[in-house]
């Protein structure tokens, strides 16, 4: 019997992923806080400007929960 704990990790590791590059850099823009400044250094060289800089943390949030939806999918068919 396999305990999961391997899968478990990756999916954990997807959410941080979207939590860390794709929720905390739209708070970060929305309310101006400096502190989260290394949240969005990944996004930094595109020079965004308005509401397309929500764009790429958006797209990193919606495919980090996508995957892991997958991910956890498989953990329980399986």
């Amino acid at each position: 019997m396999e305990s999961g704990a391997g899968s478990r990790f990756v999916i954990n590791v997807v959410g941080l992923v979207g939590l860390l590059f794709g929720a905390l850099p739209v708070v970060r823009y929305l309310l101006d806080v400096p502190f989260f400044g290394f949240t969005t250094a990944p996004y930094d060289w595109l020079q965004l400007t308005g509401f397309m800089r929500f764009v790429p943390p958006l797209m990193v949030l919606v495919v980090c929960i996508v995957a892991a939806y997958v991910l956890e999918r498989r953990t329980q068919e399986s």
